[in-house]
C-alpha cells in the first residue's frame, strides 16, 4: 500500500469513489451525492488543490481516501478538519484508514496546526473505534444532525490535540 496526495486532475476518480461511498452507505456520512454533484467538478478541483487530500493505493486501485482542511479565521487557524474519510469494504481492517490519519496528522503538524476535529455519524462505531485508537476524543453528540427523507441521525464530534 502506498499513500498519494491527490491533485486537481484526480477529481474525476475522487468523485467516483465518493459516489460509490454515498451509494453504498448513504447514512454513514453527513454529506450526500447530490451535494457533491451540485458543487461541480471545478469546485472539487479547487478543493483538491487547496486541501491536503490523499488516497491509499494498492496495485493501482484506490482503497481509501481522506482530507484535511485548515479552519479559516484568525482565531481558528490553529485547527484543522479531517473530512471525507472512507475505506472500501475490502480495505477495512487493513490499516488503510490509520495510514491516511497518520499522513493527515503529519501534514497538519507541518503547517503548524495544534488540533484536529472530525465528525462522524454517531452510530458508526467501527469508524469511531478507528479514531479513538488514533487518539481522538468524543466531545459532543449533535442530535438529528443529518436527515435523509424521514430518517434522522445523530452526529459525533471528536477532536485530537497534536
Amino acid at each position: 500500500m502506498e499513500i498519494i496526495r491527490l491533485q486537481p486532475d484526480d477529481a474525476p476518480r475522487f468523485l467516483a469513489l465518493r459516489r460509490a461511498m454515498f451509494d453504498t452507505e448513504a447514512m454513514s456520512f453527513r454529506g450526500a451525492a447530490a451535494d457533491d454533484a451540485a458543487l461541480g467538478e471545478a469546485a472539487w478541483r479547487e478543493r483538491l488543490a487547496r486541501d491536503h487530500v490523499c488516497a491509499v493505493v494498492q496495485d493501482g486501485e484506490w482503497l481509501a481516501i481522506g482530507g484535511l482542511s485548515r479552519l479559516a479565521g484568525q482565531k481558528l487557524d490553529h485547527k484543522g478538519l479531517v473530512w471525507g474519510m472512507y475505506a472500501l469494504p475490502a480495505a477495512r481492517g487493513t490499516g488503510a484508514a490509520a495510514r491516511i490519519l497518520d499522513t493527515l496528522e503529519d501534514a497538519a503538524r507541518a503547517i503548524g496546526l495544534r488540533q484536529l476535529q472530525l465528525t462522524l455519524m454517531a452510530d458508526n462505531l467501527r469508524a469511531r473505534r478507528v479514531y479513538e485508537r488514533h487518539g481522538y476524543v468524543l466531545y459532543a453528540i449533535e442530535p438529528d444532525s443529518a436527515r435523509r427523507g424521514d430518517v434522522y441521525a445523530d452526529e459525533a464530534l471528536m477532536w485530537k490535540r497534536l
